[in-house]
């Protein structure tokens, strides 16, 4: 039976027989397997040493070079200045034009699975992932939440599941997780999830960060006791100030993020002293680079990410240009004291964050960010635009929300945008969602 079958039976069980099993469950690493434990070992002994990852790359391009089609014109390198000069940039189209060749024939492909990337910006990429992801992924994302103070505690999740009606939540005591419904976003429901963290003690909730912020707002609304919610672990979308502002700010709970991406070529997550994330090298090689495909050495530059696997050798994507950017920090942390190329701010989907004037010409939504004073007034907010120089704006208002401050609102977004743009503002009670319970700041048809 596949691992995922295996787990969703046991999820299926009642959740009396789980919350047994999950209260017994002293050590669930034994159940994600010899490697992951020995890769988590390897891991802690690295996690704050200067992990040299300059050999990893070296011996993963020359084997691409001597197994894989696409790779077969380059000569094989013998330093990083070499990888740098020396190897061409790829991008989602290339790949999709190209899939056979970046693919070693000689792979057991019984070790691998296809999967896709999202799709969210048009037709999903194919991708061939080896079967033993998890050993690396996991083991680095669990590495990365200990700065945060979890060591397998049990978590809620928040994210993409659809629980049967009425259920409240499931369990999974294999991974101590407790499951809630990420469509169900109400005060209502919201009500039943906090009883449960409650009463069973939850301090780490795992959400989307849109859903760590409705959570939150109802926190503050009914002005519950939070003192025993350690963090919200978020990744996968966006991260804008309001939701920082109120989760850390006013609540006081740790708002962790981190970044990755379908094509598993990079992970990094915040600090644990500030909110700058690490790009770990030891999980695959980050690069910066500005709009000439230069590398980006200056602090507050912003660039493009671009990633390189260290351990896909079967379908390796190679300075694979994410259409993620981000502002460069530096390659020293001196809070951690690591070595790792270090960035703040990051944006995905580049191209979706535009807001079209009627001319063509653009703003991006962070140049839209509302004054903390705007935000305090507001439950959320999100852009839809369909046509050039035509603009929505969906708003959750609270009850301190006045003409006034609708007023300000359109002064704030004229004087960023042209002033012949078309303004509508609609009222709502929530914010459009994808089916996948991900949140898109800006819903954009214009292409």
């Amino acid at each position: 039976m596949d691992k995922k079958d295996w787990l969703s039976k046991v999820v299926a069980l009642p959740n009396g027989l789980n919350l047994f099993l999950i209260k017994i469950n002293f050590f669930p690493q034994l159940f994600l397997g010899k490697a992951y434990r020995n890769y988590r070992r390897k891991l802690k002994q690295q996690h704050y040493l200067s992990y040299d990852y300059t050999t990893s790359l070296i011996n993963l391009v020359n084997n691409s070079i001597k197994k894989i089609p696409y790779y077969k014109t380059y000569a094989p390198i013998n330093s990083l200045a070499d990888f740098q000069q020396q190897i061409g940039f790829i991008d989602k189209e290339v790949v999709m034009a190209n899939f056979n060749d970046f693919v070693d024939p000689e792979i057991d492909k019984t070790r691998y699975v296809e999967g896709t990337t999202g799709g969210t910006s048009g037709k999903p990429l194919r991708l061939l992932i080896p079967k033993n992801r998890h050993v690396f992924e996991l083991a680095t994302m669990h590495t990365m939440w200990e700065t945060t103070g979890w060591k397998y505690h049990p978590r809620a999740v928040i994210r993409n599941h659809k629980l049967k009606p009425g259920e409240i939540y499931r369990i999974n005591p294999i991974t101590k997780e407790f499951i809630f419904d990420g469509f169900r976003i109400s005060f209502d429901y919201f009500e039943s999830i906090y009883q449960t963290l409650k009463k069973f003690n939850i301090s780490f909730i795992h959400a989307y960060p849109s859903t760590a912020y409705e959570f939150a707002l109802f926190l503050r609304e009914k002005k519950k006791d939070i003192s025993f919610i350690n963090t919200f672990l978020s990744g996968s979308e966006n991260i804008y100030e309001y939701q920082t502002d109120l989760i850390e700010k006013q609540l006081g709970i740790r708002f962790y993020n981190w970044y990755g991406h379908s094509e598993k070529l990079i992970l990094g997550g915040y600090c644990k002293d500030t909110q700058v994330y690490h790009l770990e090298n030891t999980y695959g090689f980050a690069e910066l680079i500005d709009e000439n495909n230069q590398i980006i050495s200056e602090v507050g530059k912003r660039g493009e990410l671009v990633g390189t696997t260290l351990k896909n050798p079967g379908m390796p994507l190679i300075r694979y240009r994410t259409d993620d950017f981000a502002e460069y920090i530096g390659n020293y942390c001196p809070h951690c004291k690591r070595n790792v190329l270090l960035v703040k701010n990051i944006v995905g989907r580049w191209s979706g964050e535009r807001i079209y004037n009627k001319d063509g010409s653009f703003v991006t939504t962070t140049a839209l960010n509302l004054h903390s004073d705007l935000y305090k007034k507001i439950n959320g907010i999100q852009y839809i635009q369909n046509k050039k120089g035509i603009l929505k704006i969906l708003i959750i208002k609270t009850a301190e929300y006045s003409a006034e401050d609708e007023k300000t609102l359109k002064e704030h977004f004229l004087k960023t945008l042209n002033k012949d743009i078309i303004l509508i503002i609609e009222y709502v009670d929530h914010l459009i969602k994808q089916n996948n319970g991900k949140f898109l700041h800006l819903i954009s048809k214009v292409k």
